[in-house]
C-alpha cells in the first residue's frame, strides 16, 4: 500500500481537526477509526421522536478560545443553554427540592446549534472522506528508520509518522508498539484519566417542555440522583423537548428498564406527575464502551483520578525517534478533557509535524 505523510488513529474532534489542517497544507493522510461512526466521545443521537440529545461532549464556555475560532472558521453556530427560570436543587430524596431563580441573561453556558455532532460532521465534510476509514481497529504500530507501519484489521498501512488521538489509557491497553514504549511512558498512559470514561449520560424526551409552564429552567442539581446534573435540551423551535444530563453511576449495573424507572421517579418527585408522561429514555454508560475504556484482558480500564496526567509532559514531544505523536484532549495542558483541549491538541500536533523527523 502507498505510504502517506501521516496516519491519524481516531476520528474524534482532535483527529478530524488535524485532518482538516493537513488537508489545507496539501499533506497526504489516512484516518483510521475503530467505530462505525465519527466523533468518538462527541455523540449526538436522534431519538425516534426526532429529538437530538447529547450522549457525550456538550457544552461550550467563553474561555474556549481555540474552539470558538474553529467554530467561526467552519461556520458552526452556538446556541445558549436554556437556564431561564428556577433551577432545582435536591439535597436528598426525602426533602422537597429547593429552587433558585435566574433570568438566564448572565449565564455563560452554550451548546452547538444542531447538536455537537454537527461540529465533527462539518470537519469530516471538509476533507476527502475516502481518507477517513471507519471500522478500522488499530492493533500494532511498528516504527522503523524509514517510516511507520500501522496494522488495522490485519491490513498494514504505511506512513512517515503516526498520530494517535484516542484516549492514552485505551492506547496503552489496545495497541502493541514496536519498539516498545518505555515502562515509564506506559505507566503515564495507563494512569491518564479518560474524560467521560467514568460518566453515564441520560436523556428523557417529552412532547412539550412542560416545566417551562411552571417557570422552571429544567436544570437540576441533586445529591440523591439518579440524575445528579441535568439541563433542558429542547430544540430552539420547541418541537422536541428533552432533559439531558449526568446520571449517578450507581445505577449503571441495573437493567435498562430499572434505570429508566429510577430516573422517571426522580423527575416526578422534582417536577410533578407530568414528568411521568415521557416519550423516550436513552442513556450511555461510557465505562462500558470498549472503544473508550477498553482495558487489560478485554475488560474495562481501571479508573484513575479525575484529570490525572492530563497534559503530562510525556505528550508534548514526539516519541520513537520522532515517528509517534500521542495526542487527543487528555494530552492538552490547557482544558484537557474538554472539546477545547481536543482542538488545542490538534493545533499542537500540527506544529510538531512541521519539524522534520
Amino acid at each position: 500500500m502507498e505510504s502517506v505523510d501521516v496516519i491519524i488513529v481516531g476520528a474524534g474532534l482532535t483527529g478530524l481537526a488535524l485532518a482538516r489542517s493537513l488537508s489545507q497544507q496539501g499533506k497526504e493522510f489516512t484516518v483510521l477509526e475503530a467505530r462505525d461512526r465519527i466523533g468518538g466521545r462527541i455523540h449526538t443521537i436522534e431519538t425516534e421522536s426526532g429529538a437530538l440529545v447529547e450522549m457525550g461532549a456538550t457544552w461550550f464556555f467563553p474561555p474556549f478560545k481555540n474552539l470558538f475560532k474553529l467554530l467561526k472558521e467552519i461556520k458552526v453556530e452556538l446556541t445558549e443553554q436554556y437556564l431561564k427560570g428556577y433551577t432545582m436543587y435536591e439535597s436528598d430524596g426525602d426533602s422537597p427540592p429547593r429552587k433558585s431563580y435566574s433570568t438566564g441573561e448572565d449565564d455563560d453556558m452554550f451548546r452547538i446549534k444542531g447538536g455537537t455532532t454537527k461540529l465533527v460532521e462539518t470537519l469530516y465534510n471538509s476533507v476527502d472522506k475516502s481518507k477517513v476509514k471507519l471500522g478500522e481497529k488499530v492493533t500494532h504500530i511498528k516504527v522503523a528508520s524509514d517510516g511507520v507501519e500501522v496494522v488495522s484489521n490485519g491490513q498494514t498501512y504505511r506512513s512517515k509518522r503516526v498520530v494517535t488521538t484516542i484516549p492514552p489509557q485505551l492506547l496503552a491497553y489496545s495497541v502493541h508498539f514496536s519498539p516498545p514504549l518505555s515502562d515509564g511512558i506506559l505507566t503515564v498512559l495507563k494512569e491518564t484519566h479518560t474524560w467521560m470514561g467514568d460518566s453515564v449520560k441520560g436523556a428523557v424526551t417529552y412532547a412539550t417542555p412542560f416545566w417551562k409552564e411552571d417557570n422552571l429552567s429544567g436544570a437540576l442539581y441533586s445529591n440523591s440522583g439518579p440524575f445528579v446534573q441535568m439541563y433542558d435540551q429542547t430544540t430552539s423551535d420547541g418541537k422536541h423537548a428533552a432533559l439531558v444530563g449526568f446520571v449517578d453511576d450507581s445505577i449503571a449495573n441495573l437493567p435498562l428498564e430499572e434505570r429508566r424507572d429510577s430516573v422517571i421517579a426522580q423527575l416526578v418527585r422534582v417536577f410533578g406527575e407530568q414528568a411521568a408522561d415521557y416519550l423516550e429514555y436513552e442513556d450511555t454508560i461510557w465505562f462500558r464502551e470498549k472503544l473508550t475504556m477498553g482495558g487489560p484482558d478485554h475488560g474495562t480500564a481501571p479508573k484513575v483520578g479525575q484529570h490525572k496526567n492530563n497534559g503530562h509532559r510525556v505528550y508534548q514531544q514526539p516519541l520513537l525517534e520522532g515517528r509517534l505523536i500521542i495526542g487527543g484532549t487528555e494530552t492538552s495542558p490547557q482544558a484537557g478533557g474538554y472539546m477545547e483541549g481536543a482542538v488545542n491538541s490538534a493545533k499542537h500536533i500540527a506544529t510538531l509535524l512541521r519539524s522534520p523527523v
